[in-house]
């Protein structure tokens, strides 16, 4: 886990659990005290009001009617057999406090950019399975790649965002439309290089983390695109790894792994800017002032 320096604060964010057994409470108190070094640190709470997020169990009506009642579906991480109508993050069982984590880390940066992601926000309709949706043993390996069909989105170049999280592909959905680019997006390892192979992307987002931990990882992925020949006709992509990682070490690899930029969670906005200037010579910064 990333390891926060003695001279960066680290943000603290309370987290209010709703429903579920007193086994899993305590399961996720203990996953909660073993990372609080890490950035951010999430502390439990007892109270719906007290919690800047929740952790609500989906199969228990008295946690939905009391997230409902609050009016905290958009601060809520569901956990159950079914995503609740205008749930923003939804897990299925068992629980997986690493993949909490990340959905909690999710939604404190769409929080921090200040800029908020309805639930009904559209998803460009080429690619987007998510994954997480499923039970393991319905994920697909790997996916067979698709014909070429525009994204939904600007009037800019292709990129690729390669993002298990459905928040955190909803949030960079908008961003980069935002300022001209089309968007397609990959849940897996695996996918994403299928995609890669049958589109020219100009620039390919991946986060380093993705999935279950036989999966292809980013920087696995990274190196894949690397090693393959590129033509005269489709250059290779830009990669920027986008990671809520903070360690030297994962960045002296990404490095290796022949990744152009490395960006943290939660994202900065010049820092964002700031890599589309490097990996994209056609990046207008005309358009920043869309994302203000």
């Amino acid at each position: 886990m990333p390891q926060p320096t003695s001279t960066q604060p680290v943000p603290r964010y309370a987290v209010a659990l709703q429903g579920f057994s007193e086994f899993e409470r305590a399961a996720l108190a203990s996953f909660f005290r073993l990372a609080a070094r890490r950035s951010p640190t999430y502390v439990q709470v007892a109270a719906v009001d007290h919690g800047d997020f929740l952790i609500a169990d989906a199969d228990h009506p008295g946690a939905l009617d009391a997230v409902q009642r609050a009016g905290r579906e958009l601060d809520t991480v569901f956990v159950g057999a079914t995503a609740p109508s205008g749930a923003m993050a939804w897990l299925p069982r068992p629980i997986d406090p690493m993949h909490i984590v990340r959905e909690l880390d999710a939604l404190v940066e769409q929080r921090v950019s200040g800029r908020a992601v309805p639930a009904d926000a559209p998803m460009p309709p080429a690619i987007d399975l998510l994954l997480h949706d499923l039970e393991p043993a319905t994920r697909p390996r790997a996916l067979a790649a698709r014909p070429y069909q525009p994204a939904v989105g600007g009037r800019g170049r292709d990129v690729l965002v390669v993002e298990d999280s459905a928040i955190a592909r909803k949030f960079l959905q908008l961003r980069l439309q935002g300022l001209g680019y089309r968007v397609q997006f990959a849940c897996t390892g695996e996918q994403a290089l299928d995609m890669t192979e049958a589109i020219p992307f100009a620039i390919v987002f991946l986060d380093i983390r993705l999935g279950d931990a036989d999966s292809l990882d980013g920087l696995q992925v990274c190196q894949a695109i690397r090693q393959r020949s590129p033509s005269l006709d489709e250059p290779e992509p830009a990669i920027v790894m986008v990671t809520g990682s903070t360690s030297a070490a994962d960045r002296v690899r990404g490095s290796l792994a022949g990744c152009d930029a490395y960006l943290t969670k939660p994202l900065i906005e010049v820092e964002f800017l700031q890599a589309l200037r490097q990996v994209d010579p056609g990046f207008d910064p005309v358009s920043e002032s869309m994302l203000g």
